[in-house]
């Protein structure tokens, strides 16, 4: 096929905010990187994205034809502005033929055939854990955007089934394009600062991440194993001053390390060095602290009744939420039981290596191929 038939895809990345968004921008970059990779003589991908991106990913900008907005994310309303009037005229100025917005909203003046992908509904689910501000907002576009958007990507199945019953959407436009685990990584180029074994949980101090049951848990097992510790890393939130308080009681003082943000190297080496990595959040969208765990050898427990089921191996145990006798059940097996353990880390990888970037990048294509196939654009909202 010529490079004039070749439909142009934009990949819309005003909103990625380097740095800010999190773990969906590690999920985005790391799907471009693996569209990269796919030979796809069809189709041609432009993405549009903040003058900060060619810094923060200097890659993409290399593999792919970019167009740089006038805009560095500074401020979120010029930002949602431009999506809106920028961001329709550059595409069709770059002739693009679909655009996917990969920060889960379509922009209100944006009237081109889309695909959007949805990376979670926290904000309808546990609105708590947002600015009312931004509640309201995502209120108001979510559901019009789905609407609007020929097909909308999601990580999970879980999301999926949470984009169906909270926004509406019809079952056939809602389409399951699976996160990537990352490469096994190097070796931990600092060590771990903590000594002795210890338990790992990285998460902020949302009211959902639930620290409060590994910290039951934990303190169920504490006495049984004196050198044991339990490592938490992660920014601070609403649940951050009954975290310290609890770990300051007398059954908890001096076995608990709140080391809060650490830097890439240094959660390297804690996940490197732990015992397992347990999770006991009541809500993941897809979980992609899980794969990088399981990828490195480092056994896994999560919660089920999230997404977090969709990712961890059958083999593991996956406690109730907020079921502190099933967790503190793990936390012993993972200390007590190495070739337990063992077999966790094998299923782990085992598990993680399903998660391919071929899979991953064959499912975007599919989504973008049956876009353009639709014969007419859903009516906006």
């Amino acid at each position: 096929m010529s490079e004039s038939e070749r439909s142009r895809i934009g990949v819309n990345l005003l909103w990625m905010v380097p740095g800010v968004v999190g773990g969906s921008e590690d999920a985005t970059v790391a799907l471009l990187r693996a569209l990269g990779d796919e030979v796809a003589d069809d189709l041609e991908i432009v993405l549009f994205g903040l003058s900060s991106l060619p810094d923060a990913h200097p890659d993409l900008v290399e593999r792919f034809e970019t167009v740089i907005a006038p805009l560095d994310g500074n401020s979120k309303v010029r930002r949602v502005i431009g999506e809106s009037r920028w961001l329709p005229k550059a595409a069709k100025a770059a002739g693009i033929a679909l655009m996917h917005h990969a920060g889960g909203t379509l922009p209100f003046g944006y009237r081109r055939p889309s695909t959007i992908c949805v990376h979670d509904i926290q904000p309808l689910d546990l609105p708590q854990n947002f600015h009312p501000a931004k509640r309201v907002y995502l209120r108001s576009v979510l559901r019009p955007s789905v609407r609007r958007a020929r097909l909308t990507s999601v990580p999970s199945e879980f999301t999926r089934q949470r984009v169906l019953e909270r926004l509406g959407a019809e079952p056939d436009r809602v389409v399951v394009v699976p996160w990537s685990a990352p490469p096994a990584p190097p070796a931990p180029v600092v060590p771990a600062p903590i000594d002795g074994p210890y338990i790992l949980y990285p998460a902020i101090t949302y009211h959902h991440k639930d620290h409060a049951t590994l910290l039951e848990a934990f303190a169920d097992v504490a006495p049984l194993h004196p050198t044991l510790r339990l490592v938490l890393i992660g920014g601070e939130a609403d649940t951050e001053k009954a975290v310290n308080e609890r770990i300051s009681q007398p059954d908890l003082a001096g076995r608990v390390e709140r080391l809060g943000r650490v830097d890439a190297a240094t959660r390297d080496a804690l996940t490197a060095g732990a015992l397992g990595v347990v999770l006991p959040s009541r809500y993941e969208g897809f979980g992609l602290p899980v794969l990088e765990a399981m990828v490195a050898g480092v056994p896994v427990i999560g919660a089920d009744g999230t997404a977090l089921a969709e990712v961890l191996p059958p083999e593991v145990p996956h406690p109730p939420i907020g079921h502190v006798a099933g967790f503190t059940t793990v936390i012993r097996a993972l200390v007590e039981q190495p070739a337990l353990r063992d077999r966790w880390i094998t299923a782990g990888q085992a598990a993680a290596a399903r998660f391919t970037p071929e899979r991953s990048a064959s499912a975007m294509l599919g989504v973008w191929r049956q876009a353009l196939a639709a014969d007419t654009e859903p009516p906006p909202s």
